[in-house]
């Protein structure tokens, strides 16, 4: 079974035993590469992502085609998409939201890219068919490196001739009793503490076991995860544990048609009461931004999202009859067309909003997200006008991707620091804020080391305070010294050369150049102030 479009089957004949014993041996050398660039870096990423992604993708793609597979265009692409996201890492330190969804995008494009390494077909694949191939992927974690157990030839492990047939068995018995001694000697030396400096008197070594527990924890670990991602890759017989999604509909014009007809009315109606105001530029008497904008841009988002679906859906529940007439068209149009209104006012809502507020991250990703959602709705217009919607989702995914990784090459934390510390330096004021805005000097911090440079090179303008006369006892403003020493502790040491990143080498730069605080270690972390009047 392969994904639609794709050719019927890929060839099953049996392997040679050197052919089965690779799967294996790629995954534990990828396991072992893996252990050696994070082991004892805390949980770190940087540098060392970006080296075992760039490493999966050669390996994979060399071991398939040493297999007489090509590896499909898709397949390629994702994974060449996993090495991006994995550079992401060592070249900016994402904002927390912003990290997060770059983990979660490199983890699809590393299991849906393994998936569909040996089986082309995905760009031409359904929705559901897609969402298949990306769950089996999570699936393969579970049994794969089981399977590649499984299917090592262990009986070739055995000497070839007579002669050196007993140092061949004893070596292969070695080989096998390093593995059970590396797990029983840690597990007995940590529940025994006297049998502990026994092994260590009888080996001369100085072992420390929590950690070489712990260290064969994380190797294990490692092994199930390259396993399951070697056996998608190398392995598998279909990308998909799922049956393929039914192709053609059986709905008729009218059944589909009422309800879109229906959306188109009520879109139409809300796309009318939006005119005046994106005409008018301003806030509505009487509504508050956190109803107008914060609440009305994420219902707004939700409300494209859901119509992308909804005609996603209608395309592949009618008749291929019924698709190909005007009215059909003419249906999805209406509903498109003021819709095209609706992501207008949502636009404004959050220029007002940042207007007023400056920028966030919050507000950075939602902009992210409505471009988005936008040039999603396009390719979902282009698709349904020439009746190829079932090659909607691999494009789309793609979008998103792309989104995620330009997102990410702004570096949003130093845009949101330049953005709020000019807003503060100009004194911004407009129709939707009458008092400047100062910029909080612990809310950038937070940002990570993509914000450092610019709250280095304006710290006297984020340390101009006053003294807090106690009513709040909230901390809006940080002082010189406090301000300094929290950079010095965060950024001031080197980093493993394993985790080293871009963002962080220019935030320890940043912050080395900043004059030594006085005072004090002592010092509270955190002065309370509020800000000065200009």
């Amino acid at each position: 079974m392969t994904l639609p479009g794709a050719p019927a089957d890929v060839p099953q004949s049996p392997s040679p035993a050197p052919r089965l014993a690779w799967p294996l041996l790629t995954a534990a050398g990828l396991a072992l590469a893996a252990l050696l660039l994070t082991e004892g870096t805390g949980g770190a990423f940087g540098l060392n992502l970006a080296v075992w992604t760039a490493l999966y993708l050669g390996v994979v793609t060399w071991r398939a085609r040493r297999e007489d597979t090509p590896p499909s265009r898709e397949g390629v692409t994702l994974l060449t998409l996993a090495a991006l996201f994995g550079v992401t890492f060592t070249l900016w330190d994402p904002t927390p939201d912003l990290g997060f969804l770059n983990a979660l995008a490199l983890t699809l494009c590393l299991g849906l890219g393994s998936a569909a390494l040996r089986f082309p077909g995905l760009a031409r694949a359904g929705v559901l068919d897609g969402l298949g191939a990306a769950l089996s992927s999570g699936i393969h974690v579970i049994y794969g490196l089981a399977v590649l157990l499984d299917r090592f030839p262990w009986a070739h492990l055995k000497p070839a001739s007579d002669a050196p047939r007993t140092w061949g068995r004893v070596g292969v018995g070695a080989l096998l009793t390093v593995p059970l001694l590396a797990v029983f000697a840690p597990l007995l030396a940590g529940a025994d503490a006297s049998f502990a400096r026994a092994l260590d008197a009888l080996l001369n070594l100085d072992v420390n076991f929590d950690r070489s527990i712990s260290t064969l924890g994380h190797l294990i670990g490692w092994l199930i995860l390259t396993g399951g991602l070697v056996y998608g890759a190398l392995l598998a017989a279909r990308p998909s544990l799922l049956p393929p999604a039914p192709r053609e509909g059986r709905l008729g014009l009218i059944e589909t048609g009422v309800p879109l007809g229906a959306l188109a009315l009520l879109f139409t109606a809300f796309a009318a009461r939006q005119l005046p105001l994106l005409l008018g530029g301003a806030l509505p008497g009487g509504q508050t931004y956190a109803a107008f904008i914060r609440e009305g841009f994420g219902q707004l988002m939700t409300v494209a999202l859901l119509t992308a679906a909804v005609l996603r859906v209608a395309y592949a529940l009618s008749t291929p009859q019924s698709r190909r007439r005007p009215a059909f068209r003419a249906l999805n149009a209406a509903v498109l067309l003021p819709l095209t209104v609706i992501l207008a006012s949502a636009a404004q809502r959050w220029v007002l909003y940042t207007q007023a507020y400056g920028l966030s991250e919050t507000r950075v990703l939602g902009a992210a997200f409505l471009a988005w959602v936008t040039l999603t709705l396009a390719w979902l217009a282009v698709t349904l006008w020439r009746d190829r919607a079932s090659r909607f989702a691999y494009p789309a995914l793609l979008l998103g991707l792309g989104t995620l990784l330009v997102t990410t090459a702004l570096n949003p934390a130093g845009l949101i620091a330049r953005v709020n510390i000019t807003r503060d330096l100009s004194g911004v004021t407009n129709a939707q804020r009458t008092e400047p805005q100062r910029a909080n000097a612990g809310e950038l911090l937070q940002l990570g080391a993509g914000a450092v440079p610019a709250i280095a090179a304006h710290l006297d303008v984020l340390t101009d305070c006053a003294a807090n006369p106690g009513a709040s006892g909230v901390p809006e403003c940080i002082g010189a010294s406090s301000l300094t020493r929290s950079l010095r502790d965060r950024y001031a040491e080197t980093r493993d050369p394993r985790t080293w990143t871009f963002a962080h080498a220019r935030a320890r730069q940043a912050t080395l150049r900043l004059p030594v605080p006085t005072g004090p270690v002592t010092d509270p972390p955190e002065e309370i102030a509020v800000p000065r009047r200009r």
